[in-house]
């Protein structure tokens, strides 16, 4: 192990518990790959840049005593490239930070685990609007807590409050239109993330958490979004969408999250661009309540192509939630192939339960025995499906069978997918 703390010295330590390091930055730089470095409680005013394999943890596991004060720093911590997959990063506070408090870009099996992420985002170079031609360099997905052309990673049990950029947790791939960062990046989809247990509560400027598609060929593909809870968002909300044209958003999953009193709809899935395929797409057992809506109705769930209609939403599935104190419970526009279970419920504070989709009789099992019929072709993608079934794998059944659903109703699209990346 290597040690760092605020009595360290990196010009005459050795790295021992007796002779720790003074910065973390100079910990990770020395370290060997695959090292743990652990940090003794304290503030770390630095921004620390990871780019191979380390385990990078707090001593005491409490955020609130080890902090990294990345104030006047471009972000707080940031993972980077291949080298950097397999890293860990626990039990730190992350402040301050102009822009990202965590960001991980082209890595994979990274954990952000246990971490209170606040305060970030104090200097944006936040990218203009549309039709406003983009400043250079600017940051699209400007989030506390971004993962960029990253696949079967992992943000458990982190609070993510207070960020004034662009809201809490992105999960976006990565390409010529790098989301997350200031130049473009290496071509990767973003595959088989879990972003699970978060407390995501009052980020300015942005939605709670978004799983969105930037880069045509690559895609946000597999990701699950479960048990969360985001509140009391400017915006707010969580977000499945393929935000550039020709993009994809294919068999992502929203499960077992609680989504309450945001500024738009709770929960969105979004097709906003021309050629976009937006498919396969799990809602499940969700409770959502008292968001607000795109107009003035407010909405709890809502699928919403392409406005001009050139775009749908298809083949999702929407089960088991239960939506109170909204006008619309689920809201269907441009978005064809709907299923709108019968085990949804809505309490008597929604008055339009279902708006313009059918409520099906079907059972989430029911759909899920087209699996047997299909497990050859599943087999042949098990490089793109083992990934997210191996991170769901400690979710509930219920979870773990919607992923299933979700893998069937969007098989083919996943396959063309696939074909082209390869």
């Amino acid at each position: 192990m290597i040690y760092v703390s605020p009595t360290g010295s990196d010009a005459t330590g050795s790295g021992s518990i007796g002779s720790p390091y003074a910065t973390i930055t100079h910990a990770t730089s020395v370290a060997p790959p695959g090292a743990v470095v652990v940090v003794e409680p304290g503030t770390y005013n630095e921004m620390v840049n990871i780019t191979k394999r380390v385990t990078l943890e707090s001593a005491s596991s409490q955020p609130s005593i080890t902090v990294v004060n990345a104030f006047g720093q471009t972000y707080g911590i940031e993972v980077i490239g291949p080298a950097a997959s397999g890293t860990v990063i626990e039990g730190f506070t992350v402040s301050h930070a102009d822009n990202h408090g965590i960001f991980v870009q082209d890595s994979a099996d990274v954990t952000v685990e246990d971490n209170l992420v606040a305060n970030n985002g104090l200097k944006p170079l936040a990218c203009p609007a549309a039709p406003a031609a983009p400043t250079s360099p600017c940051i699209e997905e400007n989030k506390a807590i971004e993962l960029v052309g990253t696949s079967s990673s992992t943000v458990a049990a982190n609070t993510v409050i207070n960020n004034v950029a662009d809201g809490g947790i992105g999960v976006a791939d990565d390409g010529q239109l790098n989301p997350g960062g200031l130049s473009s990046g290496t071509p990767n989809p973003a595959s088989g993330n879990v972003v699970t247990g978060n407390t995501v509560i009052g980020n300015a400027g942005g939605c709670g958490i978004v799983v969105a598609a930037y880069n045509p060929g690559e895609g946000v593909i597999n990701n699950v979004v479960s048990a969360n809870y985001v509140g009391n968002g400017l915006p707010g909300g969580i977000v499945v969408a393929a935000d550039v044209p020709h993009t994809s958003a294919i068999n992502n999953s929203v499960i077992d999250n609680t989504v309450l009193n945001n500024l738009i709809p709770g929960i969105v899935v979004h097709s906003n661009t021309p050629g976009d395929l937006v498919s396969g797409t799990m809602v499940v057992g969700n409770v959502v309540g008292g968001n607000a809506g795109f107009g003035p109705k407010t909405t709890g769930i809502t699928l919403i192509g392409d406005i001009n209609g050139s775009t749908i939403v298809t083949q999702t599935t929407i089960s088991g939630n239960f939506i109170h104190n909204e006008f619309f419970g689920v809201l269907a526009a441009n978005a064809t192939e709907t299923a709108v279970l019968s085990d949804n419920s809505f309490d008597s504070t929604v008055t339009v339960p279902v708006q313009g989709a059918t409520v099906s009789q079907l059972s989430l099992s029911s759909l899920s025995s087209g699996l047997s019929a299909l497990s050859g072709t599943v087999d042949s993608m098990s490089s793109t499906v083992n990934s997210a079934n191996g991170q769901v794998s400690t979710l509930s059944i219920v979870s773990y069978a919607a992923l299933g659903v979700a893998i069937v109703l969007g098989l083919a699209a996943v396959v063309l997918s696939v074909r082209k990346r390869g």
